[in-house]
């Protein structure tokens, strides 16, 4: 295993498109022996409000992010660990997208990535009943407790690829072609 950064974000809602902002961020920066040597993880005020069905998600309120600090306050601490390095997601096209546009806003060039999405290779590559991050821990019996919170998802994305990884063995894994 290489070392990698597990990444996992919440939002304002589900489409940037709407002008829906981060409220939360994780990245854990994660050694090929699976220890984590570093942590990036706080609340971002999203200059808006969150609506109720975010909470009833996440449990975020605008109590606990009107003292976080905006994205732009940590777009360079985000940068630095993004920034030519892979990441691990679970549907890294959510959570990509609403990164590409935090830095869109900030005027910052976007991080050079690699993504490894573990939607992805579960669509792709394996046979389970619902492709959410809540059924593919449970199949492997992963703790899901702090569900929908940034740390603890970017943690069961990272411990959901390293189980892919064992389960495909030692033949050459498609999903890294």
């Amino acid at each position: 295993m290489q070392e990698l950064v597990a990444l996992d974000v919440e939002t304002t809602g589900l489409k940037v498109a709407e002008g829906n902002r981060i409220i939360e961020i994780a990245l854990l920066r994660i050694a090929d022996s699976g220890d984590i040597i570093e942590k990036f993880v706080t609340f971002v005020n999203p200059e808006r409000e969150i609506p109720p069905e975010v909470f009833s998600i996440n449990g975020i309120t605008k109590e606990m992010v009107k003292d976080a600090p905006r994205f732009r306050d940590i777009a360079r601490k985000v940068y630095g660990l993004t920034n030519r390095r892979t990441l691990v997601v679970h549907n890294a096209d959510f959570d990509i997208s609403f990164l590409q546009e935090e830095f869109k806003i900030c005027k910052i060039r976007f991080p050079e990535i690699k993504v490894i999405d573990t939607l992805a290779i579960a669509r792709n590559f394996f046979n389970f009943p619902k492709n959410s991050l809540s059924c593919i821990a449970a199949h492997y019996n992963l703790d899901t407790s702090g569900l929908h919170r940034a740390e603890a998802d970017a943690r069961l994305a990272y411990k959901i690829y390293r189980r892919f990884c064992e389960e495909w063995g030692q033949k050459e894994r498609p999903w890294e072609k």
